[in-house]
């Protein structure tokens, strides 16, 4: 009998390109399936009523009382604009369809903003795959750990939340695969991601020197040494310019920084990796990351250069965030999202006799996730804070036992509940409308299934259509996945003689 090897990776890059969108186009539709209908919290609306003033104002200012008192007696948000900017085509998209559905434009607005997310967080599925072949991965490998990340990490939460992770997650995996190809011109390209991660997210700084010490490390020229600094400086310019449009001033960003705080950095730095309380819990929430410590390993002792690469943007992230005082309102270790990418990747290099090793907690993290899938994770909090237990509930190295992660699941169901009776028409009305005090749990949102086809009712469509066309999106999915493990198993397998 001959003996079943594995292909060194195969060459041919049509093929490649078109199981990276098989990849992207089956995780977006299973997503697709579980799109929200609007968004809950500050953060979010926030940035939602940014993009909905560039559409219908052409400026960056919020409605009278929201965000921070800036230029011109205006208010704006404290968040971040790429985000913004890049759902202002889809807000007007949203708009449009509420005004043709007889729908209230606020809530058809931003369950459009919401594809954004999905869409970026399936594209940067794609790149997962395409990270971990260039780090010398199979195809098969590359595509258990592209899997692992969409449905076995926090990515499946926020894919589906209106924060600015998934567009830095995207940019900072579109700048490890370009950094590690060979084409000068995806090496020019990392110049000019370097700049977008800063206005994506201020901690994004971080991608510019860790690209162009890599760059430096491998005797690159030096126009590409340089080439993320010049973007990062550019992307800082921008920010400052972002300030100034907002606040008259360069320095001003609508944050204070009282919260950057040196005391108690250890405990959060620790705290995002192994606590399972608020806003921590890398391995807790996203138990496949374990695994690329062991991938990590495989790699440094055959490229260095490239192991120290993806790890310096896990430390990079974890150190710029352990630096700020955060509080809670979190899934899991929000801020370490942008680096799930790049740790996913590296678990494609463990063994493949391991591999069951990578599913198994692919699966216990998309169990740990999945309530998200049907509720707002904020749920539990706002219970919390009705109930005067919000400070126990927040801390990072609190009672375990008042963690969201193990109290999820009941929340959710508590939330289901709830939807069953309550008139969904009556909710998309009062949608937008400020929660109170003592009473955030019975607010809009937090009374409905957190799914789309729920408020179908609202547009005069029964819900029982919505779950049917929600079933076979899901199902379209797992066809076009599949298809795609196919065609990966086609690129691969020979008999040795």
């Amino acid at each position: 009998m001959g003996k079943f090897t594995e292909k060194p990776m195969n060459n041919d890059k049509r093929q490649i390109r078109k199981i990276s969108i098989a990849l992207a186009v089956g995780v977006g539709l299973i997503y697709l399936a579980f799109l929200k209908p609007g968004i809950w919290g500050i953060d979010g609306n926030e940035m939602f009523w940014m993009s909905n003033s560039l559409v219908t104002k052409g400026n960056l200012s919020l409605p009278p009382g929201a965000g921070i008192l800036g230029r011109d007696g205006l208010y704006y948000s404290s968040r971040y604009p790429l985000i913004s900017i890049l759902a202002a085509p889809l807000v007007a998209v949203g708009l449009a369809f509420g005004y043709l559905m007889n729908l209230p434009t606020r809530y058809s607005a931003t369950l459009f903003a919401l594809l954004l997310p999905l869409i970026l967080t399936a594209i940067t599925t794609a790149l997962v795959f395409g990270i971990a072949l260039r780090l010398g991965s199979s195809e098969k490998a590359a595509y258990l750990a592209a899997l692992s990340f969409a449905f076995g990490t926090t990515a499946l939460v926020y894919a589906r939340e209106f924060f600015a992770e998934p567009v830095l997650a995207l940019i900072t995996a579109a700048s490890l695969y370009w950094a590690l190809g060979k084409d000068y011109r995806e090496h020019a390209g990392t110049s000019i991601l370097a700049g977008l991660a800063v206005i994506a997210k201020p901690s994004g700084i971080i991608m510019g020197p860790i690209l162009s010490l890599y760059f430096l490390g491998k005797r690159y020229p030096w126009r590409t040494v340089v080439g993320p600094l010049l973007g990062m400086g550019m992307g800082i310019a921008l920010y400052l310019g972002y300030n100034y449009l907002r606040f008259e001033s360069f320095w001003k960003t609508g944050q204070g920084t009282e919260r950057i705080q040196w005391a108690g950095m250890l405990e959060r730095w620790l705290g995002m990796l192994f606590s399972p309380g608020s806003s921590g819990g890398l391995f807790w929430y996203c138990p496949p990351t374990i695994l690329a410590l062991w991938g990590f390993y495989r790699l440094f002792k055959k490229q260095p250069l490239e192991a120290l690469l993806v790890i310096g943007v896990l430390l990079g992230y974890l150190t710029m965030h352990s630096l700020w005082v955060f509080r809670g309102w979190n899934w899991g270790p929000r801020f370490l999202v942008p680096a799930l990418p790049g740790l996913l990747a590296l678990t494609a290099l463990i063994p493949k006799k391991r591999w069951n090793i990578l599913l198994l907690l692919a699966i216990v993290g998309f169990l740990v996730n999945a309530p998200t899938l049907v509720s707002y994770y904020q749920r539990y909090y706002a219970e919390a804070a009705d109930t005067d237990r919000f400070l126990n509930v927040i801390a990072l190295w609190g009672n375990p036992l008042d963690a969201p992660l193990f109290n999820a699941w009941p929340a959710a169901f508590r939330q289901l509940g709830d939807a069953f009776s309550h008139d969904v028409r009556a909710v998309i009305n009062n949608i937008g409308e400020p929660a109170h005090m003592g009473q955030l749990a019975k607010s809009d949102l937090l009374q409905i299934v957190a799914v789309w086809w729920w408020v179908l009712p609202a547009a005069g469509i029964p819900i029982w259509l919505g779950f049917i066309f929600a079933a076979a999106l899901v199902v379209a999915g797992i066809w076009i996945l599949r298809w795609g493990w196919r065609e990966v198993n086609a690129l691969l397998g020979v008999w040795e003689r």
